[in-house]
């Protein structure tokens, strides 16, 4: 195993939105209060009034475990595309005055493979860091446990193997362990200075001084012990919604929530490993309020720059009908990603660009204003054509078939779940055997299958998947 620990030191501001330089978090227990984020000068774990004595101009706000957790959980879900499982947590401080870790992990080993080394996979990994408003430090090690001592102690180790483990661990201070205070005192008073003088200690005696669970914590940390945790995994279906800090009645103070919106959604189609065909934007106004609108796209695609132009054409073709109290952005259509493979000569990407500038008319002028003659799967030259809405609607008729045929159709327990319109194929009966059929294509279960149901007998079969 080869973890990858990113740790988020300013999450509490970034999670609330604050980039007030005098803006910080303070968390409470009892009368105590006090920073868990630096401001002008003033570290983080200062008492919020020695703060104010030394900086009257601080704003202080509390913490919102909430929102923390929320955002952690969106990181999860980008840093999917990196590896699995993915794991994260919000450790809180063991001592009052103390700071909260926002963790997050991804086991990077089966990846390093595709990314081609750790050094591409560590500068994509910062190039995407750059697109979301979070700091972070990280930090890589065998076990969970290690990345995360390093990582928040902001030493970016690359640690492979147990031995290369045991002596980075053997040299990291006591002081260093998210342990309670009276603890790390206790153990630095009678001369135990690093973890590597823990690990000398007889293991029964120290559980007994200390207790089973900071014995575990250490075999944790090296690897001994195993290390349970909850994995994440995208959602099948991407919503989000973005709660805005006061009304906002004009169009370009709407495009920083929804660049953040479009990256998210970005992020969540690359760790799917699909493309959007259809999204739609849905803005709240007062008295609960709402309008919304559709933007289709001529490809399944993954680009949030894409997305928030396409976003910024729609709104500014007419003004907003009030003013907008919070965002709502929906993956309404995905499909497998039309990402193009490598050219051997280069060849320049017009079909791209033509299609990128038919949906920028169409979100300007309206989804009627621009449309396809398509071919369309009836006799009667009178049907025969139809409009299509957008450019791959065009092929639709042309029926995909899948790489594997079963030789025997398999019978399902249950009707798939089924959103397009079906292909009906019928033939046999000058031979005996008569067949009539309903197929599609279907995600189900995490595969694509090609399926049927019997006109006959109304029963569903599998009769082919794609690889």
């Amino acid at each position: 195993m080869l973890w990858l620990c990113l740790y988020f030191p300013r999450l509490p501001a970034e999670a609330l939105g604050l980039d007030d330089p005098l803006a910080v978090v303070t968390e409470q227990r009892g009368a105590s209060r006090w920073l868990i984020t630096d401001a002008a000068g003033i570290a983080a774990g200062t008492p919020l009034a020695t703060a104010l004595s030394l900086q009257p101009q601080l704003r202080a706000q509390a913490r919102h475990v909430k929102a923390e957790r929320a955002a952690l959980l969106r990181l999860a879900h980008w840093i999917y595309r990196y590896g699995s499982p993915v794991h994260s947590e919000l450790r809180e401080a063991a001592d009052v005055g103390g700071i909260p870790q926002a963790l997050l992990w991804v086991e990077i080993a089966a990846s390093l493979r595709l990314f081609g080394s750790y050094a591409a996979l560590h500068a994509q990994l910062c190039a995407d860091l750059e697109a979301f408003p979070q700091a972070a430090s990280l930090a890589v090690a065998p076990t969970r446990a290690a990345a995360a001592l390093f990582a928040v102690a902001g030493e970016p180790l690359r640690i492979r193997g147990d031995a290369a483990l045991q002596r980075h661990l053997a040299a990291v201070p006591v002081a260093r362990l998210p342990w309670p205070q009276a603890q790390r005192q206790a153990l630095h008073g009678v001369g135990l200075r690093r973890l590597g003088d823990l690990y000398a200690l007889p293991r029964a005696a120290f559980a007994r001084r200390f207790g089973a669970a900071r014995l575990r914590e250490l075999d944790q940390l090296c690897g001994r012990a195993p290390e349970p945790a909850e994995v994440i995994v995208p959602p099948p279906h991407f919503q989000r919604r973005f709660e805005l800090a006061a009304e906002v009645d004009h169009v370009e103070a709407l495009l920083f929530p929804l660049r953040r919106l479009a990256i998210e959604l970005q992020h969540w189609l690359r760790a799917r490993d699909v493309g959007l065909r259809e999204l739609r934007l849905v803005c709240t106004h007062a008295q609960r309020r709402r309008s919304s609108f559709t933007l289709r796209f001529g490809d399944a695609h993954r680009d949030g720059q894409r997305m928030l132009a396409a976003l910024r054409e729609r709104l500014g073709r007419e003004p907003l009908s009030a003013p907008v109290r919070t965002l709502e952005l929906h993956a309404d259509e995905i499909a497998a990603a039309d990402v193009p493979q490598g050219d051997l000569f280069a060849a320049a990407d017009t079909g791209g660009e033509w299609t990128r500038a038919l949906e920028r008319i169409a979100a300007r002028l309206g989804e009627t204003a621009v449309w396809t003659p398509a071919p369309h799967a009836d006799h009667r030259p009178e049907y025969a054509m139809r409009r299509a809405s957008d450019v791959h609607d065009a092929a639709d008729d042309a029926r995909e078939r899948p790489l594997w045929l079963l030789k025997k159709p398999l019978a399902l327990p249950q009707a798939p779940p089924v959103t397009a319109l079906p292909e009906r194929l019928e033939g046999g009966w000058w031979g005996g055997a008569d067949a009539r059929r309903d197929y599609f294509a279907v995600d189900w279960r995490g595969a694509r299958l090609w399926v049927y149901r019997d006109l006959k007998t109304e029963a569903w079969f599998v009769h082919g998947l794609w690889a």
